[in-house]
């Protein structure tokens, strides 16, 4: 098995009544659903069940055992993804109690989304998020709350504490796209649920989103969506 995307993928499996051994270039999360599954890994035992997290460093060899009837979510977590956002630490824990009643609402939340939420959850106390690679995770938030403010991606790293090349190398590892184009993209995901939603006149849309004015709003629009924005309005159910 490989993992050559940027970002983590995840699925939900059922392992076999027989042995497998298995080692890959990545780091791997088993988050059990139902039933139990063996697992070695570096020598050590584990069982992945019903709210358990266990968690295998990349390039160790590890084998499964599951002699009855199981599912489990496996999340893929890329290294240089890990490094990016601080996944570092890869031991065997149980889930929080707030998410052990119900991992099953865990299945279909977005890979990297949920990678970052229960390193959150498990480093609780931990002082690794004051790290200038993590403060990039609650840059993002700040920035999606003000999309009309002039960003500039040089503000970003001084925020992170980081030249503005390594910057873009770790923003680029953790989301798969350049800080610019990142921040492009939500404007115009803002300025289409306003759209959608208001009846405000374009221009004013436009200064809301953070473009310079409705030429910049509708050259990056129209590179998007292949529409003007009036068009891609005009297009849209009427529900305002």
């Amino acid at each position: 098995m490989s993992n050559e995307c940027l970002l983590p993928t995840a699925e939900t499996r059922r392992y076999p009544d027989r042995v497998l051994t298995d080692r890959h270039g990545f780091h791997q999360w088993l988050i059990g659903l139902e039933g139990v599954v063996e697992l070695e890994a570096g020598g050590r035992g584990a069982h992945v069940k019903a709210g358990r997290l266990v968690t295998i460093a990349s390039g160790s060899e590890h084998h499964y055992l599951a002699p009855d009837h199981n599912r489990t979510l496996v999340l893929d977590l890329p290294v240089a993804w890990c490094e990016a956002a601080g996944l570092g630490d890869v031991t065997s824990r149980r889930l929080p109690p707030t998410l052990r009643a119900d991992v099953s609402a865990l299945v279909g939340v977005r890979p990297d989304a949920l990678a970052r939420r229960l390193h959150a959850l498990l480093d609780v106390g931990h002082t690794t998020h004051t790290e200038p690679r993590l403060r990039l995770l609650h840059l993002l938030p700040a920035v999606e709350a003000d999309l009309a403010a002039p960003w500039r991606v040089r503000d970003w790293a001084a925020r992170c504490h980081m030249a503005e090349a390594a910057f873009a190398r770790r923003f680029r590892i953790l989301t798969g796209t350049s800080p610019h184009a990142w921040l492009i993209e939500r404007r115009l995901q803002r300025a289409c649920t306003l759209m959608q939603n208001t009846r405000r006149p374009l221009t004013e849309i436009a200064q809301a989103c953070g473009f310079h004015d409705s030429a910049h709003f509708s050259r990056a629009f129209r590179a998007r969506h292949a529409l003007s924005p009036r068009q891609w309005r005009q297009r849209q159910p009427s529900g305002v």
